[in-house]
């Protein structure tokens, strides 16, 4: 017989185990239900494996991240001006998901550059220009009441970048037929001559010649270096000549335009008369010099070569003229010579050199004096004019020394009117 406390104490046993395996179970399920949780969550732990829901994202971010690049769209370049030039660059990036096939604009970066060629770029770029603001020019008539012998289509204008006074020669129109005796001769052969007065420099400013025309058209630019302050005061002179081969080139006229009554900040265009400034031939004619000094030897000379149109003063229609040359070193004649006589004629040609040895140091105080002289078998000749030729004297007589000095070796020849 089973002792009665038996059953009681098997009863507990049982009780126990049963609660044992109880919370074992718990436990287990417990922990199964953790490990569910955190993979589902998505956190990481040391030594766990990644869900592959958690690789397929982070191969696909490792995949943009690399195919992340820009790409140069192509620029569009405006042009600002011809001494410089400014292009604008657009550039964007654009960045497709290779899952979706969508584009991803948040990846998209714009950018306006802006680049200028150093290489073109010039220095004085955003100034000012006026040629790029162009103005109509204004138009000027300059007219006379007296006789008219042609006009001139002049355009003026100071540069102030080259403090320049410009004048652009453009045309003349109706100029006076040529005066020349050729049969075959009816209009001139003009050219013009531009000065300003005061002179600003020793250059002489000439067109060219145009051929047997009484309309010539030049477009020739002639410059004067002055500042603009002075032009105020000056006179620009265009004279006016007929070109001739054989002889003295005949002046037509001349037109002077006062600039202190000419704004000349802004391009001028002026229509003006040919006007008659000037004694056409001297009363009693001309003669034809040529100068010439050679260093080296120390020696003037003196070559008579023609006259024109000489008026004798006697009641005889001959003209026996020859030409005296005497040479004054500071008021007195040191030396005489003279040409051959031309018989009968009013325009002589001799072509004779008349040599003088002259030292250097005394060049200054020389005075060529030319006598013009009717040869008069009885007497010693009868006197028609002369002009004297010196550093001092004023007019072109002094002017053809001064071009002998400056262009030494070279001979200089000029027409000097003659008076008694």
């Amino acid at each position: 017989m089973l002792h009665p406390a038996v059953p009681a104490v098997i009863c507990a046993v049982v009780t126990v185990g049963i609660l044992i395996t109880s919370l074992l179970l718990c436990r287990h399920l417990r922990r199964r239900r953790h490990q569910m949780c955190i993979g589902n969550c998505g956190y990481d732990a040391i030594g766990d494996c990644k869900p592959p829901s958690l690789v397929s994202v982070s191969s696909v971010s490792q995949d943009v991240q690399i195919t992340k690049e820009h790409q140069r769209v192509q620029p569009r370049s405006t042009s600002i001006s011809s001494r410089g030039s400014i292009s604008t660059v657009s550039r964007a990036s654009i960045r497709s998901d290779p899952l979706t096939g969508t584009e991803d604009t948040s990846s998209i970066s714009a950018r306006s550059d802006t680049s200028v060629d150093s290489y073109v770029f010039d220095p004085s770029f955003g100034a000012i220009r006026p040629d790029l603001y162009p103005r109509k020019d204004a138009v000027l008539q300059q007219s006379s009441l007296d006789r008219c012998y042609g006009r001139l289509h002049i355009r003026l204008k100071y540069d102030f970048r080259t403090s320049d006074l410009v004048a652009h020669l453009i045309e003349a129109q109706d100029l006076p037929p040529s005066e020349r005796v050729e049969a075959d001769v009816s209009a001139g052969d003009p050219y013009i001559r531009v000065s300003l007065e005061p002179t600003v420099d020793e250059r002489v400013r000439q067109s060219s010649v145009k051929r047997k025309t009484a309309n010539p058209f030049y477009n020739e630019y002639f410059k004067f270096p002055t500042t603009y302050d002075d032009i105020k005061e000056s006179t620009l002179v265009f004279s006016v000549f007929d070109y001739d081969k054989f002889s003295r080139h005949k002046h037509v006229g001349e037109v002077r335009v006062d600039l202190s009554r000419v704004e000349t900040s802004n391009s001028v265009e002026m229509w003006c008369d040919v006007q008659k400034q000037q004694p056409e031939v001297a009363e009693i004619g001309e003669i034809l010099l040529s100068l010439s000094y050679l260093p080296t030897a120390e020696r003037l000379t003196v070559v008579v070569m023609k006259a024109k149109e000489l008026r004798v003063p006697t009641t005889t229609t001959s003209s026996d003229p020859f030409v005296r040359i005497t040479l004054v070193v500071e008021g007195k004649k040191v030396k005489r010579k003279k040409t051959s006589v031309k018989k009968g004629t009013h325009n002589p040609v001799w072509n004779e050199a008349l040599s003088f040895n002259i030292p250097a140091e005394l060049l200054p105080k020389i005075v060529l004096e030319c006598h013009v002289v009717h040869n008069d078998l009885i007497g010693h000749g009868e006197f028609v004019g002369s002009c004297a030729i010196g550093p001092a004297r004023p007019g072109g007589e002094g002017k053809h020394w001064n071009d002998m000095m400056q262009n030494q070796r070279k001979s200089m020849a000029m027409w000097h009117p003659l008076h008694r």
